[in-house]
């Protein structure tokens, strides 16, 4: 495999001024079913690199306590005096690491994170996009056709590092895939980037979840791939993904069809679908006008417990797309983003793999309009997001 086959949004992105103001975040989500009693979950693995210049040498988290203490505070300290509360502040730094996060979705979801020194990544290789570890704790790799690594961490560890914002376990994988519909049309910026070059994606192989080991198959692997990198994230963070089709109108599965929907950019959000062959496509950077509405709102309480409910509606001359997408909180758990920025700033990200709801794509014929396809949506990934400040 030549470097030649790797795309350009593929890439590892971090280059110029943001090697010490920027992230890099790559990540796939497919479905494994339980080798033993066939019980399936959407697993997730992203490659998170921020500010890779600040410090090649060591992990800098953010979020790790760092008293400043200097000498007059040693003494007022030792002194009982009451400016030793001096002790109690803290100094804020940018972080900069590679942390590779994995988990799953679904009722007892969890994530588990692995850091790395910037300094271990290797980039710009001909057989891969990027690859880091050591000989100790191994390697994670990724390339446009394949990934590999584990993710590790000790109840013992977390005791120590708090700082590391996941859970304690250990998840492999070895998986092979291959992008069948990407869009090709990416958001542009001058701090914020998205590709989503594998909007369905097939996989197969293997991932192993605290020992038990988990299968992933092509034709039930419903996976997806995509990209930020740029200054920082989009906030609010609002994202939903799916390629589970089935049409309501003819109750056929749709093997060729997808959906990625990112924001919010500039006010707006990008809606990509492609439903057997043809795209309805509206990109919040491109110059051509539509209107958007979107919100996520909490359901009330019903006899299914508490859901959450992403709704959009966007529509120019031609055409107009309402998606439906609902997803139980119980099946949901936050992932956290360091910000490139630092101050102890945070993406909190809630996030779920099991979202169902419905896709519907009209065409306007003068004042009236034609229903072309109604899609009943299952597995779709459901996200929504914000910067979260720390206390003053």
């Amino acid at each position: 495999m030549g470097a030649k086959n790797i795309g350009r949004s593929e890439r590892y992105m971090l280059r110029g001024a943001l090697k010490k103001n920027g992230f890099d975040r790559c990540r796939f989500v497919t479905n494994g079913v339980n080798a033993i009693t066939g019980e399936e979950k959407s697993f997730f693995v992203e490659f998170y690199v921020v500010n890779p210049a600040l410090s090649p040498d060591e992990c800098v988290l953010g979020f790790k306590s760092r008293h400043v203490v200097v000498a007059e505070d040693l003494q007022y300290a030792l002194a009982g005096t009451q400016a030793a509360k001096s002790l109690q502040s803290e100094e804020f730094v940018q972080p900069s690491f590679v942390m590779v996060k994995a988990g799953v979705f679904g009722e007892g979801g969890k994530q588990v994170n692995s850091y790395f020194p910037t300094g271990n990544l290797q980039v710009g290789h001909s057989e891969f996009i990027l690859k880091v570890g050591d000989e100790s704790r191994g390697y994670c790799q990724l390339s446009d056709d394949s990934s590999y690594g584990t993710v590790s961490v000790s109840n013992s560890e977390l005791n120590v590092h708090p700082e590391y914002l996941c859970q304690s376990g250990t998840i492999s994988w070895n998986v092979h895939f291959e992008k069948q519909i990407g869009f090709s049309h990416d958001f542009r910026s001058k701090d914020l980037n998205w590709s989503s070059f594998g909007a369905k994606t097939d996989f197969e192989g293997k991932f192993s979840l605290d020992g038990v080991e988990y299968v992933v198959k092509k034709e039930s692997s419903h996976g997806y791939i995509d990209k930020n990198w740029g200054k920082n994230f989009s906030s609010p963070f609002f994202h939903l993904s799916a390629s589970d089709f089935t049409s309501i109108i003819n109750g056929k599965k749709l093997k060729n069809s997808c959906l990625a929907l990112e924001g919010v950019f500039n006010n707006s959000i990008s809606v990509l679908t492609s439903i057997e062959g043809n795209n309805v496509e509206f990109h919040a950077n491109r110059h051509k006008k539509y209107s958007a509405k979107y919100e996520c709102t909490e359901m009330p309480e019903d006899e299914d417990g508490i859901q959450l409910h992403w709704s959009i509606s966007v529509n120019d001359r031609k055409c107009i797309v309402d998606i439906d997408i609902f997803c139980n909180t119980n099946e949901m758990f936050v992932r956290d983003y360091e910000s490139p920025e630092g101050k102890r700033k945070v993406m909190k990200v809630l996030g779920g793999g099991t979202g169902r709801g419905e896709l519907k794509v009209y065409h306007r014929i003068k004042k009236n309009l034609e229903l072309i396809e109604c899609v009943r949506i299952s597995g779709a990934l459901c996200e929504f997001g914000n910067i979260d400040l720390p206390e003053v």
